[in-house]
């Protein structure tokens, strides 16, 4: 009788692939209804690619009968099965697709939902709202929160039931607490900037509390209940002041619902769902204890207390993903009993819980359990201060993350919209113990500060990588001699209480280092920058004031390798002339070319010339040929409808701008005023092969990609879709690639400590090989100098190879030494030290 079957369904298989119904339509649809109540079945059981496999079974045999509906139907089911494979993106795009839209989610925007929006109309109420569920939580997935929420919101007036308005009040609850991640994350902690996030909060408190009180779904409420707590508790380690006692009404729902909640956890038949929530309400037990006793969040910790305790509920959950056979949930919730452990101090408990579920994860290829387990054997052989397993646990975790971002595996959503906390910190451990110094040495061993490098090269590949909410960057290993070997790579690492800088000098493993630390050195050190960027950035602040602070940066940074950069190793006769820096956190927002070096009276780009790289392997090793050069020019001297609705001055003088340049360069295209459109934009690139695109316009680099942008004549354009705007038609950009891209007036975020990520953003997704931009908006005047200077330092080049970072600096000396408008202030650093290379220097 099995052979019988399995020909049976060896027959049906052949035949669907050919295309050939050998079923009669009614029958048909019963088996496809079949199909798709067995994939929810595999779906709630853990068994996402069966699932996936069974619904694309159905899938076929709905196209054979032209059962649109059906088809639709199964679509959105497989999109919640690559949901649960963590393909977020596939998922959103099947689910936009399902309903006719020829669009990516990727590439989705506010104003696509206008056409978007509508087609998600069928006959079938219920598949619509589906639809746009699917939609919605697959662009919150990849980190697109903004049109998330539209697309959720759009989702009311399709609610035809209790249980329908609390997923979908649920779903913007958690929209919302992502948004709240990201805005704590992105934002210093200014007062507006508290009052904007707790509006924020509070409006997702409310989500989750609706959701609770609307659904009939058990489940649903818990989640609800849950979610609405972790929003509460991640507030209030925000926002640290004791007087919290508008929080009140959301305590006190907490107090009201938590009981229900945990009896329905205990009683419920266990689902991936149910064992997921359980394991969080046991890490937010945890978490209650850093709760200040003042807080009105401990009537919460004394209700959880006498509920029950974090171990109870771990040990439920993991008895009940053993009764469903799933080892990834039972590897987390041993994990986390492993982190409980450790946290009473049981150390070799914790030990040997956290072997126990790495182990389980490894068996089953659960590499984003296992990394985060990896790491915290680390950080349990760091308490037992046995640092060489520390560091081999450590490097264990780096490799896996590797390895999942090579694979294009997401990583949990959650951890996607907290990088700093859970994904940053195990890159910095690393760190910190690869450059420990050799016992009796004051320095680390080379290969381990060689592997410290390749660790920093991963971290910044790694934020860019969460700054796109995508493994989109390629790197490739680069010998820095290949492509300059009069270039010196220089790389501040920001650890704990500590700085470190490599410097790797031309030649093989030539590497030097240097460190600076002290019980307070952080918060030394982070002063000293903030203290540098507003005398910068402040005109009115005396030179010698600028010129003493960034001595100490020199101090730190420079003074420590002078000897190594002032002779080559290889020619006697030359010396370094370029220093590429690979900068870390908030170093990212100081123009390196001011450091001042106070002995010789002279700033370092007066020296050297300057460039900034996201990450070595990230360069582009081609030079910028002076032959053919080709400029495509775009901006506007008036008020933009976009600078209107933006709150942005006109800029008058990038007329003159944009005119000096099209004069000094014969080849060349320009875009003015209502002409400034990203669709012209394109449609020249796609025309003509440009060397150089330059854009004069306001603009904004941010930590966010949602806010770094820049404006066209009409409206924003979005770092996410800027390589689409520059890639050409037909051709590949590598064979077509623009060298130099440079935003003249754009600046970073005020306020946020890593703004000039997204600068970095700007130049990986325009696909470009260097971007010239600015760290702040200068006088619109002086900027117009600059370029103009600029370009011609680039044509006068002796050389066929036009370097680019020693033209800046050919210009920016003009600058200091006063021979640009000597009757002006252009000599101040504020004027000149704002524009930075990221990219090719050449």
């Amino acid at each position: 009788m099995k052979i019988v079957k399995f020909f049976a369904i060896a027959l049906f298989s052949f035949c669907l692939s050919l295309g050939i119904n050998i079923l009669s339509p009614v029958f048909a649809e019963s088996s496809a209804a079949n199909l798709v109540q067995q994939g929810v079945q595999l779906l709630q059981q853990g068994k996402a690619e069966a699932a996936l496999d069974v619904w694309e079974q159905a899938e076929i045999i709905y196209r054979q009968n032209n059962n649109k509906l059906g088809i639709i139907g199964t679509q959105i089911n497989r999109a919640s099965a690559l949901t649960s494979l963590g393909f977020y993106r596939r998922s959103c795009n099947i689910a936009l697709k399902a309903f006719g839209n020829e669009l990516e989610c990727d590439r989705l925007t506010a104003s696509d939902l206008e056409n978007v929006l509508p087609k998600f109309k069928t006959s079938n109420n219920n598949l619509n709202f589906q639809g746009l569920q699917t939609l919605g939580n697959g662009l919150w997935a990849i980190g697109k929160l903004k049109l998330s929420q539209q697309v959720l919101e759009a989702g009311f007036p399709l609610a035809n039931s209790q249980n329908a308005k609390g997923q979908l009040l649920l779903n913007l609850g958690n929209n919302i607490l992502s948004q709240a991640k990201n805005f704590a994350n992105f934002n210093l902690r200014k007062q507006r900037e508290i009052q904007a996030l707790q509006a924020l909060v509070e409006q997702g408190l409310s989500y989750y509390q609706q959701a609770h009180n609307v659904s009939d779904e058990k489940l649903v409420q818990v989640q609800a209940t849950v979610n609405h707590l972790d929003l509460l508790l991640n507030f209030r380690q925000w926002y640290k002041d004791p007087r919290d006692n508008f929080l009140q009404p959301y305590v006190e729902f907490q107090i009201d619902t938590l009981p229900q909640s945990m009896e329905i956890l205990r009683q419920i038949n266990p689902n991936i769902n149910s064992i997921q929530l359980t394991i969080k309400l046991a890490e937010i037990l945890m978490d209650f204890e850093q709760i200040d006793p003042r807080s009105t969040l401990v009537q919460i910790q004394t209700t959880l207390t006498e509920l029950t305790t974090a171990n109870e509920l771990l040990n439920q959950a993991i008895q009940q993903a053993k009764t469903l056979d799933n080892s990834r949930l039972e590897a987390y919730g041993i994990g986390i009993q492993g982190k409980l452990s450790q946290k009473n101090g049981e150390l070799e408990k914790a030990l040997n819980l956290t072997n126990q579920a790495l182990a389980i994860a490894q068996k089953v290829s659960a590499s984003d359990v296992a990394y985060q387990l990896q790491e915290q054997l680390g950080d349990i052989y760091n308490q037992q201060s046995n640092s060489p397993e520390a560091l081999i646990a450590y490097k264990s975790a780096f490799n896996t993350l590797q390895v999942l971002r090579r694979n294009l595996v997401a990583l949990n959503r959650d951890v996607k919209f907290n990088f700093r906390a859970s994904v940053e910190p195990l890159y910095r451990k690393l760190a910190t113990l690869l450059l420990q110094p050799e016992s009796g040495s004051n320095q680390p061993s080379l290969s381990n500060i060689k592997a410290a490098r390749e660790v920093i090269e991963s971290l910044q590949l790694a934020e860019l990588d969460n700054f796109f909410q995508d493994a989109c960057i390629t790197a490739e290993d680069i010998n820095i001699d290949e492509i300059d070997e009069n270039a010196a790579i220089i790389y501040p690492i920001l650890l704990e209480n500590k700085l470190s800088v490599i410097l790797k000098l031309p030649g093989t493993d030539n590497f030097r280092y240097t460190a600076r630390s002290d019980e307070d050195f952080e918060e030394q050190f982070q002063q000293s920058l903030l203290r540098l960027l507003v005398n910068i950035t402040s005109i009115q602040r005396p030179i010698a004031q600028l010129q003493s602070s960034s001595n100490q940066l020199y101090q730190w940074l420079i003074e420590p390798f002078e000897a190594d950069l002032q002779a080559d190793l290889k020619h006697d006769d030359s010396q370094i002339q370029t220093l590429v820096f690979v900068l870390d956190g908030f170093l990212r927002n100081i123009p390196m070319s001011v450091l001042y070096d106070s002995v010789r009276e002279r700033y370092l780009v007066e020296r050297y010339a300057i460039a900034v790289v996201p990450g070595l392997q990230l360069v582009d090793s081609s030079p910028l040929l002076k032959e053919g050069i080709r400029v495509l020019t775009a901006g506007t001297a008036q008020e933009a409808p976009s600078y209107r609705v933006e709150g942005y001055n006109s800029l008058p003088n990038i007329q003159e701008e944009l005119e000096t340049i099209n004069k000094t360069i014969p080849q060349s295209e320009q875009l003015t005023d209502a002409e400034f459109t990203k669709v012209n934009i394109q449609n020249e690139i796609n025309s003509a092969p440009f060397t150089i695109v330059h854009i004069a316009t306001h603009g904004q680099f941010s930590s966010n990609p949602d806010d770094t942008y820049i404006l066209d004549w009409n409206e924003r354009i979005n770092v996410r879709d800027l390589d689409q705007l520059l890639q050409t038609e037909n051709l590949k950009r590598s064979d077509r690639a623009i060298e130099l891209f440079i935003l003249s007036a754009c600046q970073t975020a005020v306020g946020d400590t890593r703004a000039a990520l997204g600068l970095a953003g700007v130049s990986i997704r325009a696909g470009v090989r260097s971007v010239l931009g600015s760290l702040w908006r200068v006088n619109d005047a002086s900027t117009a100098e600059l370029m103009k200077q600029f370009y011609q330092q680039l044509l006068q080049s002796d050389s066929s190879q036009l370097r680019k970072a020693e033209a800046l600096r050919q210009v920016q000396m003009k600058f200091i030494k006063g021979e640009i408008e000597p009757d002006k202030d252009y000599n101040k650093p504020y004027h000149w030290s704002s524009f930075i290379i990221v990219g090719n220097w050449l």
